[in-house]
């Protein structure tokens, strides 16, 4: 009976810890992949080259998600430090049929969102920077099946600028403007954004759109 008794207990155990912990998902990243975006206005033109600067704080090293006791946990992890700069911004998106979820962090302040838009759900989190872990926590507003996850860390020269020169690294590889070529050059025009590579978006589009989105949203909920 009492052999009986454990084996229940073992089974209910992992039941709960099945139930708990519905989904998870981890991006390894390599290191020293930071690449580095110029423009020449003289000629009017771009290149893609891998960064000869070393730049560990925005070198990703891994992103995760965990959906666990009805809350969603986004992280990045450099092989550097976070870095607590208006020139450095980190992003995060996680995109299910059911939901989508945002992290960003720049300046040492950090924003979290979930959003379900087929329930019309929103929900704000917490995002935390400690060492070389940047962590997001959010209510869920949704499952659903894995469509989208990917991030990446930017340093610009000026603030938001991409005019002149700026490095950036993406997780996986292959979102990055850059993916499928070993860097290049082009004119600037709608061919010309790969450099060289097919390499697709998440671009630098995508990460003004997600930030336009929560801090429209942010101004709005403080003038309710």
């Amino acid at each position: 009976m009492k052999k009986i008794g454990l084996y229940f207990l073992a089974i209910l155990a992992i039941g709960i810890l099945l139930s708990t912990v519905a989904s998870a998902g981890t991006i390894t990243d390599e290191t020293n992949d930071v690449w580095h975006w110029t423009w020449n206005a003289g000629l009017g033109r771009f290149s893609w080259t891998h960064s000869v600067t070393s730049k560990p704080n925005i070198d990703i090293t891994e992103l995760s998600y965990t959906i666990e006791g009805g809350q969603a946990i986004l992280k990045m992890k450099v092989k550097g430090t976070i870095e607590n700069s208006e020139k450095v911004m980190y992003i995060a998106y996680y995109n299910t049929t059911d939901a989508n979820y945002w992290m960003t962090y720049t300046n040492g302040t950090g924003m979290c969102m979930a959003m379900s838009p087929s329930g019309g759900t929103w929900a704000w989190g917490n995002v935390t920077a400690s060492g070389d872990t940047i962590t997001a926590v959010v209510n869920l507003v949704g499952i659903g099946t894995e469509e989208e996850f990917w991030g990446y860390a930017v340093e610009y020269t000026q603030i938001k600028d991409t005019s002149a020169e700026y490095w950036g690294d993406w997780a996986p590889q292959d979102t990055s403007p850059w993916y499928e070529g070993d860097g290049g050059e082009g004119d600037g025009g709608d061919g010309g954004e790969d450099g060289g590579g097919g390499g697709g978006i998440p671009g630098f589009e995508s990460a003004i759109l997600c930030m336009s989105i929560l801090i429209a949203i942010a101004i709005w909920r403080k003038r309710r």
